[in-house]
């Protein structure tokens, strides 16, 4: 009796296996769905239930099928749809690349306004970002190509990995790299993409009139395009104050003040306003080191001649919200 019912599972097994060869990859995908919400709607302890009274009643009634046999079926049963669904996982695990659409995980990540953040992707590679800026990316990370989509600013340690190359999407732009170093900033209210690549090499990527054009960086190099007329221009330069900030330094060298109230704006998430046209031609030269607002505001104001006035943020009563910290510059 054991004998023929073990033959019994064995063909089923064989039956099931054979029919699993035809099966394309959409339908094991779909199969093993299926099958997942299957054993996630098993009654666990009902089974056992029943299991404890089949063994009873057999007990009782002194039938000829034996406990090892009704074992037996219960766990081939069971095993055929986990082994099913754990060879399935295993394979994708090491095939990320094969996985549909919707198997992916999107992941954000976002910097609030006048904040940093520092990330670790599944790779290792390290990203900080700057204020008001997010990345998105897929889980599974690692496959034939680590994919992250930016907005604002960020600085980037890329893991080295020759089989899936790190392809950055900024605005309309791709960077393609292996590992390296270097900073990009593409807020969507600037007139400009930066790219600033410190070592390593990277592939700038970007559509003008239906054509991909591409550029090289070398280590030390600087990358701008103008989203208007998407002119390119590179250019050696001292990269120390396109990359300070991600070491909360905050550098002008010969920064424009419309720039400075931008800088100033997604640091310390206040608001500025600038009331004369005239200073607007000013430029500034300074260095900040983890310096408070106040603090800034004081020395930007005692090195130019300008006046600045600042009034903080209040609670609004009526949307229970703090409303921005307000800096006015105007002319002294």
């Amino acid at each position: 009796m054991l004998k023929k019912e073990n033959k019994n599972i064995e063909r089923s097994v064989s039956d099931f296996l054979n029919f699993r060869k035809g099966l394309s990859d959409e339908e094991k995908s779909a199969e093993a769905g299926r099958l997942i919400e299957e054993i996630d709607s098993v009654d666990v302890d009902g089974a056992y239930r029943n299991v404890r009274k089949k063994i009873d009643q057999n007990r009782s009634s002194g039938t000829g099928i034996s406990f090892l046999t009704f074992i037996t079926r219960v766990a081939a049963i069971l095993a055929i749809p986990l082994i099913v669904f754990n060879i399935w996982n295993f394979i994708h695990k090491g095939n990320f690349s094969q996985l549909a659409e919707n198997e992916y995980t999107l992941q954000e990540i976002s910097s609030p306004i006048g904040m940093k953040t520092h990330v670790v992707l599944p790779d290792g590679t390290d990203i900080w970002l700057n204020s008001g800026s997010k990345i998105n990316y897929r889980i599974p990370f690692v496959g034939k190509c680590r994919n992250v989509a930016l907005t604002g600013e960020a600085y980037l340690h890329v893991a080295k990995n020759k089989k899936s190359p790190f392809i950055l999407k900024a605005d309309k732009t791709k960077i393609k790299v292996l590992g390296t170093q270097f900073n990009v900033k593409s807020y969507s209210e600037d007139d400009q993409i930066e790219v600033a690549l410190l070592e390593g090499s990277v592939k700038f990527s970007f559509e003008k009139n239906g054509k991909i054009v591409s550029a090289k960086l070398k280590p030390n190099e600087l990358l701008t395009l103008n989203k208007s007329n998407k002119h390119v221009f590179v250019k050696k330069e001292k990269l120390f104050k396109y990359i300070a900030w991600h070491k909360n330094i905050l550098v002008f060298d010969e920064t424009p003040i419309t720039e400075v109230a931008k800088s100033l704006e997604r640091w310390y998430g206040v608001e500025v306003l600038i009331k004369d046209e005239e200073i607007k031609k000013y430029k500034f030269n300074a260095v900040f080191e983890n310096e408070p607002l106040t603090r800034v505001l004081d020395l930007l104001e005692l090195t130019s001649p300008i006046s600045i006035k600042y009034k903080v943020g209040k609670m609004n009563k009526k949307t229970n919200k703090l409303n921005k910290s307000v800096v006015t510059i105007s002319k002294k």
